[in-house]
């Protein structure tokens, strides 16, 4: 059993005082000041445990998150709602009405959308650690533009995508073009109606006519959701033609009669992304969810999301104002965050990565980096390095 659990009890051990008890172990709180060792760690089976702070009431996921364990090794119990709907996956997504997905360009929103469908038509384990009860019906529509890529990301995806059906749709008169929101809203009605599937998945951008505005088939879908009692999961990723700011967004699709629940995709912490919910209809807005999304492989979900919606729509926004300055401090955090890197190269990835000089010029002034001159030559670090390190683009080098 020690074994089995090998990397909780690493965890545990890293704050001390942890001994055996009737079905797990005892041990230090990491989230209160815990001399006592009131955590109850309760074994689940497969290497997963269940959490309860008894000194502190401490929430099972900071608890989690503070001793920088998983879904894959934790049990996390579904919150308690006093009011609110009934739900797929609780606290995210109810089981009736749109919960939107925003992300801006690259951020795998409708990968996020797909790995929760996926998980819910298995009735498996959600990407907090919550169990579903049951498997679920459920339909991804395409267009004919997108059908190809919705059948690519959910043959990447993890257990259940195989239960998860694509449906290429057509509108207009005679099925000749894709389907258009709210023109073709009563097709759409038509075909879930014969469907009968409990949740449904789409890329909104790709449902809205050319220069429709977003709000217009956002409601129209939530019109249909709402006639018929059925969950849909909408991803909308942000381009030149959406336009909107992260917090714009956010409270347009929050507005009555449209999405019952808006989540945001942002950059989280350590190169993550982050799951962060920004507007649920009258129930507790749930904690964000950190997580990875390799290329060909299913997404990976970690810890928390260290900082609240505000916090998150804000970086959002500044992402989208400035998307090339951005990229520009992430690259240079990446590549001098374990330490001071030849001047030569920093700028020779900056060119890899198309950013120009002077953009490069403005993150490294953001970011105050200095540049050191050594034996072997210049040298760029972070501030926090320190002096020997080095630390910023000097022009001309």
């Amino acid at each position: 059993m020690v074994q089995e659990y090998g990397a909780v009890l690493s965890a545990l051990r890293g704050w001390g005082n942890v001994r055996p008890t009737e079905g797990g172990w005892l041990a230090r709180c990491p989230v209160h000041d815990d001399r006592q060792g009131s955590l109850l760690v309760l074994a689940a089976g497969d290497g997963r445990v269940e959490l309860d702070c008894l000194g502190g009431d401490c929430d099972p996921q900071d608890v989690a998150a503070a001793l920088r364990l998983g879904p894959e090794n934790v049990v996390v119990a579904p919150p308690a709602f006093e009011d609110g709907p009934g739900w797929l996956w609780p606290g995210y997504v109810p089981e009736a009405g749109v919960t939107v997905i925003d992300g801006e360009d690259g951020t795998s929103a409708l990968v996020v959308a797909l790995d929760v469908a996926a998980r819910i038509a298995q009735g498996g384990t959600l990407p907090d650690g919550q169990q579903h009860q049951q498997a679920r019906g459920v339909l991804a529509l395409a267009s004919p533009q997108n059908a190809q890529r919705m059948t690519e990301l959910l043959a990447v995806s993890g257990p259940g995508a195989d239960r998860i059906e694509v449906a290429e749709v057509l509108g207009g008169r005679g099925g000749q073009r894709g389907l258009r929101l709210p023109s073709d809203a009563d097709r759409l009605e038509q075909l879930l109606r014969e469907r009968a599937p409990d949740l449904v998945v789409l890329d909104l951008m790709s449902l809205c006519p050319y220069r429709m505005p977003v709000g217009r088939a956002l409601r129209a879908l939530a019109d249909v959701a709402a006639r018929l009692g059925t969950a849909v999961i909408a991803v909308r990723e942000a381009s030149k033609r959406s336009g909107w700011m992260a917090a714009h967004r956010a409270q347009e699709a929050a507005r009555p009669s449209m999405a019952a629940a808006v989540h945001l995709v942002v950059a989280g912490a350590d190169g993550a992304l982050a799951l962060v919910p920004v507007h649920t209809s009258h129930w507790t807005v749930m904690g964000g969810l950190q997580f990875q999304a390799p290329g060909h492989r299913p997404v990976v979900w970690s810890s928390r999301f260290p900082h609240g919606s505000g916090q998150a729509l804000a970086w959002a926004d500044v992402r989208r104002r400035r998307p090339a300055s951005t990229n520009a401090r992430d690259l240079l955090c990446s590549l001098l965050s374990a330490g001071p890197v030849p001047t030569r190269d920093v700028l020779a990835a900056a060119v890899a990565a198309g950013l120009a000089p002077r953009t490069v010029q403005r993150a490294r002034q953001q970011l105050g980096v200095v540049a050191s001159k050594t034996a072997r030559g210049w040298v760029l670090s972070l501030p926090e390095q320190g002096p020997s390190g080095g630390g910023a683009l000097v022009e001309g080098q």
